[in-house]
């Protein structure tokens, strides 16, 4: 059996790993934090070992351990599970930003910085302004776990997503992750006002 023919099942089960944690993560992240934990947790170990050139099987095996440890960190430090979750967002954005657009062949110094500086930066904004920034983090780093999920589903059909070489393409892809992402933060937002429509006593 050929290699690839081998390595396909791995590969469907990370784009469908990746599509699950996106779908989570884009439009659940904000009433479910621990669930958000998991999903950006998976997606932002995923990412990382992908970038530095993990194989499929070890890839989705750092992914996991990534997304346990979020879980983990989640719940005993409760006061900075809104940081690990808007950092790790913010990693995921930066992270998948570089993917899309290849760049990830920039200076590695330059790329870990680059995604330092953008996860301190939303888990900062996550704990400062809590329910707006996280709604949008989440969506955002969930539209590009979509993304990468539905371009490893389908190369072929999908490809455009990663990578695109036209300055039409460039806009393209950015105006789908943004829609993605503005559909997921109005989901959160709306659930989040009726949980406080609910809360309000009855005249």
């Amino acid at each position: 059996m050929p290699q690839d023919a081998a390595l396909e099942p791995a590969i469907i089960g990370g784009g469908l790993a990746l599509l699950v944690a996106g779908l989570l993560l884009c439009f659940a992240g904000f009433r479910a934090l621990r669930v958000a934990a998991v999903g950006v947790g998976f997606g932002f170990g995923a990412l990382v070992a992908g970038a530095l050139g993990a194989g499929v099987v070890l890839t989705l095996i750092i992914g996991v351990a990534v997304g346990v440890g979020a879980l983990a960190l989640a719940i005993l430090l409760v006061g900075w599970g809104l940081f690990v979750v808007g950092s790790l967002s913010g990693g995921v954005i930066a992270a998948s930003w570089f993917r899309t657009y290849s760049l990830i062949s920039w200076n590695p110094t330059v790329v870990v910085i680059a995604v330092l500086v953008v996860a301190v930066i939303c888990g900062i904004g996550a704990t400062r302004a809590q329910g707006v920034v996280l709604m949008a983090v989440t969506a955002l780093a969930g539209a590009g776990l979509i993304l990468r999920g539905l371009t490893a589903l389908d190369p072929s059909f999908f490809g455009f997503l990663h990578d695109p070489q036209t300055a039409g393409a460039n806009l393209i892809v950015a105006l789908i992750w943004l829609a993605v992402a503005a559909a997921g933060w109005g989901i959160q937002r709306r659930r989040r006002s009726d949980r406080r429509a609910s809360r309000q006593p009855a005249p």
